[in-house]
């Protein structure tokens, strides 16, 4: 009896002095570092803008006599708009050019008797400053005669008119607005902090809830060289293509300022980051042992961090349990995807 228990004690000291667990080491979750793109960005709020956009107005008074669009129709420049009533204007255009026809003839009969010195250089002058005058006044005729016709100033799309055939029209009424939609311009602002880090040709990207899963690629081509007195930031000017028309002017986007892109940059789970002191570390299995090595991050997104120096990308890293286990231990390893 004596000797059965002597050995149960012997076999329960042996095992407490070399548990299983220990020879086999603790179980460590590992995870190998992502290469990826990473950009550094500024992020601001701003507004889509037509490339150009214009409220045509007459410049003369008159009665609307005809329109010749739709509203929301693309229009070509030089396209015929809007038609006002030119019966006056025609009738000033056909007695200025009356005028400058007696007035041509009266000019070569004075240059025909001053020739014969049967008239004075006087009345050369006076006939030759009334042929002017008459062409004079049929170029104004004809510009007034020209402004009943409105055209479009540049190819876009019409929005929605503000008048009928047969108003009257006064000098600067609206009629309709006319924009430029391919390509539209992105205004925003950024802090004077950071007007050192953006420069012409720089590129953009926005983002708005009509379109959640998309981000539309710009270039930044104007910059505005006094900053704002109030608010101390700096108006920026970029532009979008929107071949497709699916943007819309006036409306509110996202805007990411691409300051730098490091296309194979190393990622890493931010929990699989030890830091101790001012120092950072992480946890390597490197032939089933636990190596500590000093690592310097970058940028922080969604749960994974950026390693800028200390690591390779071929090293296998603890990404859970490195808190139980010391560099020279043994460990076992369950490997998992980076957002497991």
């Amino acid at each position: 009896m004596f000797s059965r228990v002597w050995v149960f004690a012997a076999v329960c000291a042996l095992l407490a002095a070399t548990p299983l667990q220990a020879a086999e080491g603790p179980l460590v979750e590992v995870v190998q570092a992502k290469k990826t793109l990473v950009r550094d960005e500024l992020v601001t709020f701003g507004s889509l803008r037509s490339d150009e956009s214009v409220m045509i107005r007459p410049e003369i008074d008159g009665r609307l006599a005809t329109l010749h669009f739709r509203e929301g129709q693309a229009v070509e420049a030089g396209a015929l708009l809007v038609s006002l009533d030119d019966a006056i204007a025609r009738a000033e255009f056909a007695q200025a050019r009356a005028n400058l026809n007696l007035a041509e003839k009266n000019f070569e009969r004075a240059q025909m008797l001053f020739k014969r010195g049967a008239s004075n250089a006087q009345a050369l002058d006076e006939a030759s400053a009334q042929q002017q005058a008459a062409r004079a006044s049929l170029a104004l005729a004809q510009a007034r005669l020209d402004k009943t016709e409105i055209l479009a100033p540049y190819s876009g799309v019409l929005g929605l008119r503000q008048v009928s055939a047969g108003d009257y029209l006064t000098a600067g009424q609206d009629i309709i607005n006319l924009e430029v939609l391919d390509p539209l311009k992105v205004e925003f602002r950024i802090p004077q902090k950071a007007v050192s880090q953006v420069r012409l040709n720089q590129s953009v990207e926005i983002t708005l809830d009509a379109f959640p899963d998309e981000r539309f690629i710009g270039e930044i081509y104007a910059i505005n060289p006094r900053l704002d007195v109030a608010g101390r930031s700096q108006d920026i000017r970029a532009h979008i293509d929107n071949d497709d028309r699916r943007l819309r002017p006036g409306q509110f986007v996202r805007v990411s300022v691409i300051l730098a892109e490091r296309p194979d940059a190393l990622i890493i789970p931010e929990a699989a980051v030890m830091p101790i002191g001012d120092q950072l570390f992480v946890n390597l299995v490197v032939d089933g042992k636990v190596e500590r090595r000093e690592v310097t991050l970058g940028k922080r997104s969604n749960g994974a961090v950026e390693v800028r120096e200390g690591l390779t990308g071929d090293e296998t890293l603890i990404s859970a349990g490195w808190q139980k286990v010391n560099p020279g231990m043994s460990v076992r390893t369950k490997a998992v995807e980076q957002g497991a």
